[in-house]
């Protein structure tokens, strides 16, 4: 790589992880570009000439989010044979990626399910694929006789918005219903993939009993 395409790529780098800090601190809609520029000692025309808005800057960031979210979920998945008992992994492992980056959850979160964004269609088309693991670990369930005859995408986008608002829950009341209703965060969300298991997988008890 050339010195000037270095140059440009560590620029690039730089706005993405300063912005990045102040989404974090003070949230998307109340970061400017102006605020960026600022906190770079850039001029605004320089971030424009790296991205086109505000949205295109926080889907970058979304992205970055979303490589370390791909990277646990297949790790999960890999140490699982029959694709039930992947679905399962991929569930406690986004639960796990929820708390353990949680400003990285809420951000995919709100873009995926935002519709006030100003990007590109293709940068929004790539983000729904974001669950396309999930739907291949449903679809190796179905081949290997673990999870029930259904439509792999259509289960792995109901299963994410359910598991966000679950997700949603824990963090909004989480501590409020562990005080007073002694239910802790890791039962509610694991008594929703028992209720998932429940709902997709064939009866495989005597097979494994075996």
């Amino acid at each position: 790589m050339k010195k000037r395409e270095q140059n440009k790529l560590a620029r690039k780098t730089r706005i993405i992880e300063v912005a990045e800090k102040l989404f974090f601190e003070k949230g998307l809609r109340n970061v400017t570009m102006d605020e960026i520029a600022g906190r770079l000692r850039y001029s605004k025309a320089t971030v424009y000439s790296y991205f086109a808005s505000k949205d295109e800057l926080f889907f970058e960031i979304c992205q970055r989010g979303n490589a370390i979210l791909q990277k646990q979920l297949q790790e999960a998945a890999a140490k699982h044979p029959l694709g039930v008992d992947k679905v399962r992994a991929l569930g406690r492992s986004f639960f796990e990626f929820a708390l353990n980056y949680p400003h990285y959850y809420k951000f995919i979160s709100y873009f995926v399910s935002g519709s006030d964004f100003s990007i590109d269609e293709g940068l929004e088309i790539k983000m729904l694929h974001l669950d396309k693991i999930l739907a291949d670990c449903i679809q190796k369930g179905i081949d290997d006789g673990s999870i029930r005859q259904v439509n792999p995408q259509l289960v792995s986008k109901c299963l994410w918005a359910m598991a966000t608002g679950v997700l949603d829950m824990i963090f909004q009341k989480g501590d409020l219903m562990q005080k007073n209703l002694g239910i802790e965060k890791m039962s509610l969300f694991e008594t929703f993939f028992q209720l998932l298991e429940q709902s997709l997988a064939l009866n495989l008890a005597a097979d494994r009993e075996v």
